[in-house]
C-alpha cells in the first residue's frame, strides 16, 4: 500500500459543492490518501494519528494552499511542425481564414503530423505533457485531428495512449477527432470511411469520445450528426467544437446528440446555451484561443447564467493557442470570460472532470482520486490573480508525489 499525508495546509480548496460556498475552502487542513484514494480531507485538528496510515509519506505544506489537480478537458497535444510564422502573420493583420485558404492553418499541421511515426509523435507530445504536469494538470484530454488519413489519425491516437503509460505525466483521455481538417477528395467518401473503419478502430484503441469541428468552412451539422450516429454503436460519446468562428448550429447539435460537452461557444446564442443546460451538456470555454483568434469573448458568465456546468481548458494546439498552462487559463477565464476566481477554479477542476464524464476526480473529498496541487502561496486566489505566474510548488498524481517541491 502507498500512503501519503499532507500536513499544515493553510487553505484546502476542495472544489466540492458539499463543502460550502465555492471553492469549498477548509482552513488549517490536512489531506490523507491510501493507494491513490483520498481517505481524509478536512481540518487537521480532527485528524488523529490513527487516521494516518503506517509508513505514509508525510509532506508539510507550511501554510500553503492546496487545490485539486487541474483537469484539462480540451487539447490537441499530439502534433508535429511549427506555425509560429502564422502567429506573426495574424498579428500583422492577416485573418485566420486567409491563412487557411493559402494552405496554412490546420492543413499545415496535418502535413507535418501525418508524416510522423508514433515514436516521433509521442516524443513531441511528451515534452508538452511534462510542462502541463509541472503547471498542475493531472488529467488531460488529447485529441487526434491532425492526421486526416485514417492510418495517420490512428498513429495520433496510439501516441496519446502511449503517453498514458508514464506515471510522470498527466493521465490521458484519448478523443477521436476525424472531422477537423477537410479532405482533398470527396467528402462523402471520407465521412463514410470515418463512420465505418474510423470509429471502430478508434474505439479499439481506447478512445472514449468522438469530436467534430462543426463550423462554416469545416463540417456541417448533418455531416457531424452522421459520425455521431455511427460512433454511438461503438460507445464513443460525442463532443462538439461549436460556435467558435460563426454561428453554425453546433451547440443545438450537441444538445440534440446528448454530447458530453460543447466547446468554444463564442458565437452561441442564449437559446443555444439554454438548450445545452437542458440537455446536461458541459460548456467548455477556451479563453486562450478566444484571446488569440479574436471575436466575442468566451461565454463563461453567460453559460452559468443559463444553468450550464462550465469547464475551462487550454485548447493547447500549434495554431490558435500554444499554451500548456491551466493557471493562465484560469486567469483569462476571469479577465475575459466573466467568471469569478472561485468559479474559474471550479471550472478548471470539477468542471473539467464533468466535461470528460469523470466522476472520481476534480475535487478533494474522501473516496475521490488524490490528484492535488500544493501551491507556493497561502492564497488560492493567486491561481487567478497572478497572471501566468509560477504558483505550483508540488503536484500529487493519484496519491504519489509526481512533481517534487520547487521551493
Amino acid at each position: 500500500m502507498t500512503a501519503l499525508v499532507v500536513h499544515g495546509i493553510g487553505a484546502l480548496c476542495t472544489c466540492d459543492p458539499l463543502a460550502g460556498e465555492a471553492p469549498g475552502v477548509v482552513r488549517d487542513a490536512a489531506l490523507v490518501a491510501s493507494d491513490g484514494i483520498i481517505s481524509y480531507a478536512g481540518p487537521e485538528s480532527e485528524l488523529g494519528r490513527s487516521d494516518v496510515p503506517k509508513g505514509a509519506l508525510e509532506i508539510q505544506a507550511r501554510g500553503a494552499a492546496v487545490i485539486p489537480g487541474f483537469v484539462d478537458a480540451h487539447t490537441h497535444l499530439v502534433w508535429l511542425g511549427d506555425r509560429g510564422d502564422e502567429y506573426a502573420r495574424r498579428a500583422a493583420g492577416e485573418s485566420y481564414e486567409a491563412i487557411a485558404a493559402a494552405g496554412g492553418g490546420i492543413r499545415a499541421t496535418v502535413r507535418a503530423t501525418a508524416a510522423g511515426s508514433v515514436d516521433e509523435l509521442t516524443t513531441a507530445a511528451r515534452a508538452r505533457a511534462l510542462r502541463m504536469l509541472a503547471h498542475g494538470t493531472t488529467t488531460v484530454e488529447v485529441k487526434s485531428g491532425y492526421g486526416l488519413d485514417h492510418d495517420a489519425e490512428m498513429r495520433e491516437l496510439d501516441a496519446a495512449v502511449r503517453l498514458g503509460i508514464w506515471d510522470d505525466l498527466p493521465e490521458v483521455v484519448p478523443t477521436y477527432l476525424p472531422l477537423h481538417a477537410t479532405p482533398d477528395g470527396p467528402r462523402d467518401a471520407y465521412i463514410d470511411a470515418v463512420c465505418t473503419l474510423g470509429v471502430a478502430d478508434a474505439a479499439r484503441r481506447g478512445a472514449g469520445f468522438v469530436d467534430a469541428f462543426c463550423e462554416d468552412g469545416a463540417y456541417t451539422v448533418a455531416e457531424c450528426e452522421r459520425v455521431f450516429t455511427a460512433a454511438r454503436e461503438h460507445r464513443l460519446r460525442p463532443k462538439v467544437h461549436a460556435e467558435q468562428r460563426s454561428h453554425s448550429g453546433g451547440a443545438l447539435l450537441a444538445a440534440r446528440a446528448g454530447a458530453v460537452s460543447a466547446d468554444h461557444l463564442e458565437h452561441a446564442t442564449e437559446e443555444d446555451l439554454r438548450a445545452l443546460a437542458g440537455a446536461g451538456v458541459v460548456g467548455v470555454i477556451l479563453p486562450g484561443a478566444s484571446l488569440v483568434v479574436g471575436g466575442p469573448p468566451p461565454p463563461g458568465r453567460r453559460l452559468l447564467e443559463a444553468g450550464c456546468t462550465v469547464a475551462v481548458a487550454t485548447d493547447c494546439n500549434p495554431g490558435t493557442c500554444y499554451s500548456d498552462s491551466m493557471p493562465l487559463m484560469v486567469s483569462l477565464a476571469v479577465a475575459i470570460g466573466g467568471l469569478t476566481p472561485s468559479q474559474a477554479l471550479v471550472a478548471a477542476t470539477a468542471g473539467g472532470a464533468a466535461a470528460l464524464a469523470l466522476h472520481d476526480r476534480g475535487m478533494l473529498r474522501a473516496g475521490m482520486r488524490c490528484d492535488a496541487v500544493i501551491l507556493n502561496t497561502p492564497s488560492w486566489i493567486d491561481v487567478a490573480y497572478h497572471l501566468g505566474g509560477d504558483i505550483v510548488a508540488s503536484v500529487l498524481r493519484q496519491g504519489r508525489l509526481a512533481v517534487p517541491s520547487k521551493t
